[in-house]
């Protein structure tokens, strides 16, 4: 990303005011990531790897915790900052950005939420740091959208603690991972549904990490396989209650998809800057293609979706209501997102032309990335799903309490 790109591209964006702490991390995480995760954004793709010796730079930076409490290392912020650290990383590099979210907010955040006064003091302070990295386990090669009701994972008590039977699919930053937040059926609950959540360390006997798979996008976030074969969990292993997992779930994914946004937002400034960069650059009947009007159209385009978004992002994250179907309602915020940043990547391939279908352009990287966002976390249809019931749920309570306003 060159100085002049971003230059050209953040002069036609709305400047939706932020409060000073979001606007202080904002320019930490921007700094950050030109310095540290840009210059190498092509070799992360080309390799598929994640370097290293980023995760203690984040902590070093203040950046990996966020929203974690001061006593425990962490910036004690809120989600809307999370979010623009999550935008100003995936600008830089959509892959990195994912593998930063499971560890910022899917692992350390929930551990700080949900964990015992024990569990934080152990686990936090070296994920906020950066000498350890975290991630979340709930996917299963059978539990995809139906995570709840398709899971086959077993947790089952021995003595005082558990075995853990099951395998989890799909898991970024698995083959790197020193923690996990995972999710077994403990077997209680209505139905025997009740799921529990872990906070697990990395290595462990009966735990197996595998291998990376190969992803379409994203490339540079280590993806892969936890197989648990009779492996013991302690009881201070639990994160909340014994099969009360779905509510920890649930509220952290509501949460989750909040700050992903911030994946996508990111991802669409990025289109911005290539789509302007190479209308200034690329010359074709004597001019500039940036002067003719079917490209000035999709610059245009470019222009409002990712306005649009950020206007919905930022509004939505000062609100704070992170109650499913509340006023800032993550779902509704990451479908819109991710369907925008889709919109502007399949845009940036088409300016680009020829040069932008080789597999090594960033016209393809950004096509191939953008289309994570409308998958992950919970597909685009699942998402409408999820807040066409919430609304519908809200109608019939509103009804019931004769509230003539759907509010």
């Amino acid at each position: 990303m060159t100085a002049a790109a971003d230059a050209d591209s953040r002069w036609a964006l709305l400047r939706v005011p932020l409060p000073p702490a979001a606007q202080a991390i904002r320019q930490e995480a921007h700094g950050f990531a030109n310095r540290e995760i840009a210059p190498r954004a092509d070799e992360i793709e080309s390799t598929g790897t994640l370097p290293a010796d980023l995760w203690p730079k984040l902590g070093d930076a203040g950046l990996l915790g966020v929203t974690v409490p001061s006593r425990f290392g962490g910036a004690g912020l809120g989600y809307l900052e999370h979010l623009v650290v999550m935008e100003e990383i995936s600008r830089a590099s959509a892959a990195v950005g994912l593998s930063y979210l499971v560890h910022s907010h899917a692992c350390t955040n929930q551990i700080a939420l949900y964990g015992s006064d024990e569990q934080k003091a152990r686990l936090l302070p070296a994920l906020v740091n950066g000498s350890r990295i975290g991630g979340l386990a709930i996917t299963e090669p059978e539990a995809g959208s139906d995570a709840i009701g398709g899971m086959a994972t077993m947790a089952t008590r021995r003595g005082n603690g558990f075995t853990l039977s099951g395998r989890k699919a799909w898991i970024a930053n698995a083959p790197c991972a020193d923690v996990l937040v995972v999710y077994a059926r403990t077997g209680g609950g209505a139905q025997g549904k009740g799921l529990t959540a872990f906070a697990l360390e990395f290595p462990r006997q009966g735990a197996s990490l595998g291998r990376a798979h190969g992803t379409m996008g994203l490339r540079g976030c280590p993806v892969g396989d936890v197989v648990f074969d009779d492996c013991h969990a302690s009881a201070e292993d639990v994160i909340g209650e014994v099969d009360g997992g779905v509510a920890v779930m649930m509220d952290g994914l509501e949460r989750e998809r909040f700050v992903a946004s911030g994946g996508a937002l990111g991802l669409l400034q990025r289109c911005m800057d290539a789509a302007l960069a190479h209308s200034l650059e690329r010359r074709q009947f004597g001019q500039p293609i940036a002067d003719f009007q079917l490209v000035q159209s999709k610059l245009a385009d470019m222009v409002a979706r990712t306005n649009a978004t950020r206007s919905y992002a930022y509004t939505a994250g000062a609100a704070g209501d992170f109650a499913r179907g509340g006023a800032c309602d993550g779902t509704a915020l990451l479908m819109f997102a991710a369907e925008q940043a889709a919109a502007a990547a399949g845009d940036v391939l088409q300016l680009m032309g020829a040069a932008g279908f080789a597999d090594s352009s960033i016209a393809a990287r950004l096509y191939r990335d953008s289309r994570f966002f409308t998958v992950g976390f919970g597909t685009s249809e699942i998402r409408r799903v999820v807040i066409g019931r919430s609304l519908a749920q809200r109608a019939r309570q509103r009804s019931e309490s004769r509230d003539p306003v759907v509010r």
